[in-house]
């Protein structure tokens, strides 16, 4: 079985199928029946979860249905704040208002002319709003917004949290600093830190603060003015959010970008408001960890995500904790088993917001959205895997599923990435195992539905399917003495460069286009330039599966030879669907004759020899002094070596000193055959 990361490798390249598939085939090759097998978080992800939550463990059961709440005249969702009527208060950017969602309806609430509200919370019946960048924060009321503290040296004020006895503490920058703000305002500064930002603050169980700051991603325990401890130092740079729940419990998220982002900064005067908060520097996607601490301080890592940071953090009655991605606009948690759930997948960017309390709200990003949690599971439950590719246009078998109660499963197929008005229509549903009635397309969808059992559990969807049998298609023949190198391709070796080597071995290699990646056998013929009989190149019996071929042509006569490549998709298809292709070379000479001398005088220290091949050309010539192996090239009487017969006839003073010496001469043809003769000079 192919693993499913040799599947996403061949996704990426074009070759043959999406990320959610694994194969059930040959080991490297595709042969027959393939199968689409979808048995884990990243295979059932992706598409449309509409009322499902999809866990680390391989399987989908009921999970949130979310409404759908569009804010005007907002783009993102920073803060949110469950009231006791079930209504849920939204703060959002990049023009500082507040909305009150009350079942599926918004309302605005309260303007305070921030750019952004950052953190709301309630204490004895009064609403309070941080906001940046102007260091305030706010009383909310019904349609006001009032200016209640300004904090000295800060431009952010992130976080808010209360004691439970009236007193605020606010987390803010560009100082790192915590202030305790006292309910008539008076305020100071609790704790100090080295950081530019604390971001993020929680109160624990026994009243200690827990605050998280962004720059080396510190999270700090407080335990009174001045007095804090580094409870941890994570490995980004950023600690978006913090949440104590029961038992001593702390959960806090932490994102690894890189470089610490810089915070949001507001719009020119005049200028219009973009689509978000503007930042000096965009923050680009970074990696987020959910980390747990128990009563005793001790980290453990619950989960994590490399393809995106996480933005918000919640935890429900019962402490479990929730956590908004940055991207896609997801929600996941995690158990004390490390089993990982998405519960919900919206069609936002980022959740910048969640909170639990008679209602479940998550609040979506560009454009500002709030998602009412309706229902969990029922008849709204509803499973679309994502867009299956199989690369050609396939037949699909007898779908079938491994699930724990009765589901209802449906296809439609298309032959555009993306379904649209070309797809085929849902087929029927069928609650039991059944032959595909959509038509033969390249991609299909399956869908099931929880409406029969609102507790079963899907853990597993296998289709099988058998794509179109495509030719297979030689595109280039190649082929060069063994020992050539791969950048040659010379007909004639360069007389400045080492002398050719010979080889009677020749590698034949060739480029082939496999649309439906079925193994392959090939076959090598050659014949004789000149002649119209074809041979066979391989050993008796032998079975070609790779594309290069050792040819050995000792036994040849020399001359010009063509090869013939023969590309068959017989190992993978019935003999009555094999499809062949094949493709010629250009001419390939065959030359394994040395050339010979006719002619060799030294007069004087004038050399002149004549050397001829049967083949040719000559392509060196070159002369030794007393059996010293420093040979040296000489050039051609004409001036060019590019013929089977060519004359030497040059003055080698300049090598050959005074007196008696054997003289060694060496000529090469094209094929790297040599003959050396020699003579004495006086």
């Amino acid at each position: 079985m192919l693993t499913r990361a040799a599947c996403m490798a061949r996704a990426g390249g074009g070759c043959l199928l999406a990320l959610s598939c694994v194969f059930a085939a040959s080991d490297a090759l595709a042969v027959g029946t393939r199968t689409f097998d979808l048995d884990s978080l990243e295979e059932f992800s992706g598409g449309d979860l509409k009322g499902v939550a999809v866990s680390s463990d391989g399987g989908v059961r009921a999970g949130f249905s979310v409404g759908n709440v569009p804010l005007t005249d907002a783009s993102s969702s920073f803060s949110a704040l469950a009231l006791a009527d079930g209504s849920v208060l939204v703060g959002t950017g990049p023009s500082g208002k507040v909305f009150k969602v009350v079942g599926d309806r918004a309302a605005l609430f309260a303007d305070t002319g921030a750019l952004a509200v950052t953190s709301m919370i309630e204490v004895r019946g009064v609403i309070y709003a941080a906001s940046m960048p102007d260091g305030k924060i706010f009383k909310l009321s019904q349609g006001k917004a009032e200016p209640w503290v300004t904090l000295p040296n800060t431009s952010h004020v992130w976080a808010l949290a209360s004691d439970g006895k009236g007193a605020i503490f606010a987390a803010t920058g560009p100082e790192g600093r915590v202030y305790r703000i006292e309910p008539s305002g008076s305020h100071s500064v609790y704790f100090r830190s080295d950081e530019p930002h604390l971001v993020s603050l929680a109160i624990g169980e026994g009243g200690e603060l827990y605050a998280g700051s962004s720059g080396k991603g510190l999270l700090y325990k407080i335990a009174g003015p001045g007095r804090a401890t580094v409870l941890y130092d994570f490995p980004g740079e950023e600690v978006k959010g913090i949440v104590a729940v029961k038992r001593g419990v702390v959960y806090a998220i932490a994102n690894d970008y890189g470089e610490p982002p810089e915070p949001p900064k507001r719009a020119p005067a005049g200028a219009r408001f973009p689509a978000q908060p503007s930042t000096a520097k965009p923050i680009r996607p970074g990696k987020g960890a959910l980390w747990r601490f128990d009563a005793a301080g001790r980290p453990e890592k619950m989960m994590s995500h490399g393809e995106f940071h996480y933005m918000s953090l919640a935890a429900d009655t019962e402490g479990r904790p929730y956590v908004g991605t940055g991207a896609e606009g997801r929600v996941y948690t995690v158990d004390d088993a490390h089993t990982v759930t998405l519960v919900a997948d919206t069609d936002d960017r980022q959740i910048g917001a969640l909170t639990f309390g008679r209602s479940i709200y998550l609040a979506g990003s560009d454009a500002a959205t709030v998602h009412r949690v309706v229902a969990q599971g029922g008849s709204e439950a509803v499973w679309t895997s994502r867009v299956l590719d199989a690369g050609l246009r396939a037949k699909f078998g007898h779908l079938s599923w491994h699930a724990t109660g009765a589901l209802e499963f449906s296809t439609r197929t298309g032959n555009t990435g993306a379904p649209d008005a070309t797809w085929s229509a849902w087929s029927a549903g069928s609650s039991a195992p059944v032959t595909v009635t959509s038509p033969s397309a390249r991609f299909i969808q399956v869908r099931a539905r929880w409406s029969r059992d609102p507790k079963a559990v899907l853990s597993e969807v296998m289709l099988p399917f058998v794509t179109d049998n495509v030719r297979p298609v030689v595109l280039e023949v190649d082929a060069r003495p063994k020992n050539a190198g791969k950048e040659s391709k010379e007909a004639i070796p360069s007389s400045g460069s080492e002398p050719p080597k010979h080889d009677s071995v020749l590698k034949v290699t060739w480029k082939v286009d496999n649309p439906d990646n079925d193994s392959l056998r090939y076959r090598v013929n050659f014949r004789r330039e000149g002649q119209g009989l074809w041979r066979d190149a391989l050993r008796d019996g032998e079975v070609l599966t790779k594309s290069e071929y050792e040819w050995e042509t000792t036994a040849l006569p020399e001359g010009k030879y063509r090869l013939r490549i023969e590309a068959s998709d017989e190992p993978a298809n019935p003999p009555d669907l094999v499809q062949k292709h094949a493709m010629e070379s250009g001419p390939v000479l065959v030359d394994n004759t040395p050339p010979i001398v006719r002619d060799l005088s030294l007069t004087g220290r004038r050399l002149r020899v004549r050397v001829v091949d049967g083949l040719g050309p000559i392509s060196r010539v070159e002369l030794a002094v007393d059996g010293k192996p420093d040979f040296r090239t000489l050039g051609a009487a004409d001036g060019v070596f590019d013929t089977a017969d060519e004359t030497v006839d040059t003055d080698v003073s300049a090598l050959v000193s005074p007196g008696a010496h054997i003289v060694t001469v060496r000529a090469y043809d094209a094929a790297g055959n040599f003959v050396v003769r020699d003579l004495e000079s006086r």
